[in-house]
């Protein structure tokens, strides 16, 4: 009972305890865990929402019918804050030479970056907003029950609620939006850990590099060939190895622009010990005055992004594709680490058929600046818990690998012709997305599909258990896949060996 109604019976009753608290308060201080109380309206004439800061209400209003956000919308809400956060993550993360590797703790750690970025948000209404703020608490706030609408696939779900007042407390997305969990059970409370290098100096940090690092000269070393793309992280290129005459991907680190070389030391120890046939590994690190060589393994097949658009392929070969790319998730699981963007960009293939996952740690954006890469936060392949800010985990790969199954059957993933803000609500709102050859599929790949893309993530299968299952006994040999890998370069006049 949080209306104004009731406030006058239950004042007169606890009026000294209320007010023995407000001083309690007062001589404390400014509360620590304040929320933001910011009241969100659906238009009941237009049918439109009203209440957010005006720059994402334009952006909502552009991309988003006003019956689409009368019909749903807290997906639409979600949809646009998150659309907003990762664009400045973006932003941030050009900047870095490497991608950190995504953990458990790192979601918890950016599912709080969130809450901060939109507390400031909501902070900073403007002024000609509709807006009614607050402040609260945490445990104060009475979240709204909004799961059952986003989990539920295909067929979009009737708006609860009614037209005519139709008021949204922002404060219950923002805590939907942060948290990794509901229950208290569910959102451990993680023990700090200070970072081996947190407090090292430069000078201590290059002392680390020379001893970890190669101590071969890479400019006498590697012949470089060809440049494949640069930006503020560093440039990377194609390098011939005089050690053994093999054409390696190498990125040129300048580490006198890099504020965060602790995070690069780190890095580099981690993926000195992930090494799997199914992954494009780390092979070495070179380092030469303030220049760090880091050099990848090259796969000389280019992305499967190119064999999907240009080229049909059959179920087997999908198959084939689906088993390595499981292979790869099932490792970085075993590891701890969550890949959290695997699509067809991502999945480089050798001119023999070999399968290999890329882009992570300091193999991000190892094959250039490709098209599809600059799209904020590549949301086509995003599960739904990763836009709604559910507890989520490992199996988002799965509902990813599942989308990317689709781009092999269709030539794109679900939503692809809309813009990315657009696409985060019908993955928000839908769910599960629509197959259009769904028929023409056996028995074996629906099934498959069915235990990928289940929009529960408890009912999703594992990498693991989709290791197991039988669509993977139709996979074709990895030799069956170099004349659409020739035939794609062909097409898109590409080959890495020129």
């Amino acid at each position: 009972m949080t209306g104004r109604s009731g406030r006058g019976v239950f004042g007169k009753l606890f009026s000294k305890k209320q007010s023995a608290r407000d001083d309690r308060v007062t001589e404390i201080g400014m509360p620590t865990n304040v929320v933001q109380h910011i009241h969100v309206s659906v238009n009941s004439e237009t049918g439109m929402i009203e209440g957010l800061p005006s720059s994402w209400l334009r952006q909502l209003n552009a991309q988003i019918s006003p019956a689409e956000q009368n019909e749903n919308p807290n997906a639409a809400i979600q949809a646009v804050a998150f659309h907003n956060f990762h664009v400045l993550k973006k932003e941030q993360a050009e900047k870095e030479p490497c991608k950190p590797i995504v953990t458990e703790e790192a979601i918890t750690k950016e599912g709080l970056e969130m809450k901060k970025f939109l507390a400031k948000k909501n902070a900073h209404q403007s002024q000609d907003s509709d807006i009614s703020i607050g402040q609260s608490s945490e445990e104060d706030v009475a979240p709204t029950d909004i799961s059952q609408r986003q989990t539920m696939p295909a067929a979009p779900i009737k708006n609860s609620l009614k037209k005519k007042d139709a008021m949204m407390d922002l404060t219950a997305v923002v805590e939907d939006l942060s948290l990794i969990g509901t229950e208290p059970e569910e959102s451990p409370i993680l023990r700090k850990k200070e970072l081996m290098n947190a407090t090292l100096t430069d000078e201590e940090i290059y002392d680390e590099l020379r001893r970890i690092c190669n101590k071969d000269d890479p400019y006498v070393r590697f012949e470089r060939i060809k440049q494949l793309g640069a930006g503020a992280s560093g440039v990377v290129f194609i390098a011939i190895d005089s050690k053994d005459n093999s054409r390696v991907a190498i990125k040129d680190i300048d580490l006198t622009k890099q504020s965060k070389k602790d995070l690069i030391l780190n890095e580099i120890n981690v993926l000195k010990g992930f090494n799997h046939k199914n992954l494009v590994n780390f092979l070495d690190a070179f380092l030469c005055y303030d220049h760090l060589w880091v050099a990848m393994e090259l796969l000389d097949g280019g992305s499967l992004t190119d064999v999907v658009t240009e080229v049909v392929m059959k179920e087997g070969q999908i198959a084939a594709v689906c088993r390595e790319t499981l292979e790869a998730i099932a490792f970085l699981h075993s590891k701890g680490t969550i890949h959290r963007d695997i699509k067809s960009d991502n999945v480089l293939l050798g001119m023999d058929g070999t399968v290999k996952v890329t882009d992570f740690g300091f193999c991000a954006n190892i094959v250039g600046d490709e098209k599809r890469q600059t799209m904020v936060g590549t949301p086509y392949w995003m599960a739904p818990e990763v836009v709604t800010r559910k507890q989520y985990g490992k199996k988002v790969d799965v509902w990813s690998l599942g989308i990317m199954a689709i781009e092999m059957i269709e030539g794109e993933p679900p939503y692809m012709k809309e813009a990315p803000l657009r696409a985060l609500y019908l993955i928000a709102a839908v769910g599960r997305p629509k197959i259009p050859r769904w028929d023409k599929l056996s028995a074996e790949f629906q099934d498959f599909l069915d235990k990928c893309l289940q929009v529960d993530a408890d009912e999703r299968a594992t990498a693991e258990e989709l290791l197991a299952h039988p669509f993977l006994e139709c996979a074709a040999e990895l030799k069956s896949l170099t004349p659409l890998i020739k035939a794609a370069q062909k097409i898109l006049h590409k080959n890495f060996s020129d």
